[in-house]
């Protein structure tokens, strides 16, 4: 449906907006029902962007990941936590909470 998505990813969830506006590198793991959100509503203006995970990034469990992020090469995003609108997880580092914070 539009979605860039690479090889052997697990998809454990349909919870993505606009198709169009999704990358999803290789070996990604996006769990049960995680959100991939690519758009908001603010100040009535509805809003829009790219979202990039990258290679063997892992999505937790109804976790939020929202538009103009990016989640570099093996970042991870725990259960129950929201990736705020253009942040960047950089390379080999975990984060959790909402919103996220660095655990390591």
């Amino acid at each position: 449906m539009g979605c860039k998505i690479g090889k052997r990813v697990y998809m454990g969830t349909t919870e993505i907006t606009e198709f169009d506006l999704v990358n999803v590198k290789d070996d990604a793991c996006l769990n049960y029902l995680c959100t991939i959100q690519t758009h908001l509503f603010e100040d009535r203006v509805m809003k829009m962007a790219n979202l990039h995970i990258g290679e063997h990034c892992t999505v937790g469990p109804l976790a939020v990941v929202l538009y103009d992020s990016v989640m570099e090469d093996y970042s991870k995003i725990e259960a129950l936590s929201l990736v705020m609108k253009g942040e960047i997880l950089p390379k080999n580092t975990t984060w959790s909470g909402s919103p996220s914070k660095f655990l390591g």
